[in-house]
């Protein structure tokens, strides 16, 4: 049952169907808008610009942190479930950056090679590249965009 249908039709189930539609697309928004700046502002944008700047050598504080992850995964997931035309492959890109980085710091518990800077640009590079092709569903053609921009970048 619609609201057209509960409501008679007419002006008033129009009306009420606008309504509810921008109702509910505002409360997404507002609920990504909100957990992303009370549990992480580093998780507002693209991702792309900052993960090019970090590969550059530049760190930005709690940009690759665990608690950026979750604000920035479910602020992805309300504000595309809220219909929003917004792009996937920068955020993607910074949540596989993201997972790169934890698993790095995991991996630096076991075995000391990978702390060196090095090993953690490219993990990073790598992890920007794994999300991109998530993204396409094209794990060649998602990775070699990066690799060409990323990997010859100094770190």
């Amino acid at each position: 049952m619609n609201w057209v249908e509960l409501y008679g039709g007419g002006t008033l189930g129009v009306m009420l169907n606008f309504l509810a539609w921008v109702g509910y697309t505002a409360a997404l928004l507002l609920g990504a808008t909100v957990f992303t700046h009370y549990i992480a502002p580093q998780a507002i944008g693209s991702g792309i610009p900052e993960m090019k700047t970090i590969l550059r050598g530049v760190m930005l504080k709690e940009y690759l942190s665990l608690r950026t992850l979750v604000s920035k995964m479910v602020g992805l997931t309300l504000a595309i479930g809220s219909g929003l035309p917004i792009g996937k492959e920068g955020p993607f890109a910074h949540v596989g950056s993201i997972v790169a980085n934890l698993f790095s710091r995991l991996a630096r518990s076991f075995q000391p090679i990978y702390a060196n800077e090095s090993r953690n640009c490219e993990l990073l590079a790598a992890g920007c590249a794994v999300g991109v092709a998530c993204t396409f569903s094209a794990p060649v053609g998602g990775e070699l965009p990066f690799c060409n921009g990323f990997v010859i970048l100094p770190c």
